[in-house]
């Protein structure tokens, strides 16, 4: 009986231990996140899948198709399609499809483009089990707005074209001004 009580106390003396174990952590800040029912604060240094930057004053992509991050990219995930576009003077890409199952985050592609138009996007819970979800052509949030796009490119162009036009002609009377008062003033040594 005495080896009963014994080993009734022992596991009393053990359920307290962990109590006070418990209780302890429980006033404690939590060390995890109750995921998804709270989101993450994410560094600024976070690297989440690449995406295309939407530049404000174009409400568009900056993509060229130049090429240069399907060149430089060692996973071999991103293709590119694109060229000349009626109208305005750019370059435009029409497809860019990245592969996020071979992506390896490096940003090789981030350092390379001429246009800066790639950046890590905030997504940081991307997961399932179907691969094809994983392909993504990034212009899809794009294609609503490429002809508002084409329209104001070309009105901007033809701007530009303007500026340019008034400029030449400005520095051609200041050459032609300039020229005549050399001209009088030579004249005027001579006489």
């Amino acid at each position: 009986m005495r080896h009963y009580i014994t080993r009734l106390w022992l596991g009393f003396l053990s359920l307290c231990s962990g109590l006070r174990i418990t209780f302890g952590h429980m006033l404690r800040k939590p060390v995890t996140l109750e995921y998804p029912h709270v989101e993450p604060e994410l560094s600024a240094a976070y690297r989440g899948a690449i995406k295309l930057i939407r530049f404000d004053e174009t409400n568009s992509h900056d993509c060229v198709a130049c090429m240069q991050c399907v060149n430089i990219c060692p996973s071999f995930c991103i293709d590119i399609e694109g060229g000349r576009v009626d109208g305005i003077k750019k370059k435009r890409a029409e497809k860019f499809t990245m592969d996020f199952n071979l992506c390896s985050l490096c940003g090789l592609c981030l350092d390379v483009c001429p246009t800066t138009t790639l950046e890590y996007s905030r997504l940081y819970d991307a997961a399932g089990y179907d691969p094809e979800a994983f392909r993504m052509d990034l212009l899809d949030d794009y294609r609503g707005f490429e002809d508002q796009f084409r329209s104001e490119q070309a009105e901007r162009e033809q701007a530009e074209k303007e500026k340019k036009d008034a400029e030449k002609k400005a520095r051609a009377a200041e050459k032609a001004a300039a020229a005549a008062a050399a001209s009088e003033s030579s004249q005027d040594s001579t006489t």
